[in-house]
C-alpha cells in the first residue's frame, strides 16, 4: 500500500513550478490524481505490475509487481517510476505548448521560441529515457527466468 500524499512529495522534488505550487491543495491534488491515474495507464508503466488498484476516496494505491523483490524495495521502485511518469506528464505539454507555438510564430522567432526552450525539451527526453531505461532494467534484473533459485 502506498499513499497518495507519499508519492505526490516525492513529486515536488522533481518539478519546481511556481505557478502550479500556487494553486489551492485541492486543485493540486486532483491534477496530481489525474497525472497519477495517466501515468498507471501507460502499457509500459501498467505492465509492471499483475495487480494495481488506486483509490482515490481514500487517497491510497495497492499494488502487487510482476517481479516482486522485498515490500521496501518495492514501494522505492514504484516511487521513483510513478513520480517520474507525473514528472513527464507534467513537462509534456509545455513542451508541446512552445513547439506548437513556434510553428505559428515561424521564421527567426520560432527558431529563438525553440533555442531558449531547448533544456526543457532535452529535460523531458532524457526524464523519458531515464523512466524507460528504469522498467527495462528492472525487468531484466528480477525477471523470473533468469532468476536464481
Amino acid at each position: 500500500m502506498l499513499s497518495y500524499s507519499t508519492l505526490f512529495s516525492r513529486v515536488l522534488n522533481k518539478i519546481n513550478d511556481q505557478k502550479e505550487l500556487s494553486l489551492d491543495e485541492s486543485d493540486l491534488l486532483e491534477i496530481y490524481t489525474e497525472r497519477l491515474h495517466s501515468v498507471v495507464g501507460k502499457p509500459r508503466v501498467r505492465r509492471l505490475f499483475s495487480s494495481i488498484s488506486l483509490d482515490d476516496e481514500i487517497q491510497e494505491m495497492t499494488f502487487t509487481l510482476n517481479n516482486s523483490v522485498d515490500e521496501e524495495s518495492d514501494k522505492d521502485f514504484v516511487l521513483e517510476i510513478l513520480s517520474l511518469g507525473m514528472a513527464i506528464e507534467w513537462l509534456q505539454p509545455q513542451v508541446d505548448s512552445v513547439i506548437h507555438t513556434s510553428v505559428m510564430i515561424g521564421g527567426k522567432e520560432e527558431k529563438k521560441l525553440l533555442d531558449n526552450h531547448k533544456n526543457m525539451i532535452d529535460r523531458l527526453d532524457s526524464m523519458k529515457k531515464e523512466q524507460n531505461k528504469m522498467i527495462r532494467d528492472y525487468g531484466y534484473i528480477y525477471n523470473s527466468y533468469i532468476k536464481e533459485s
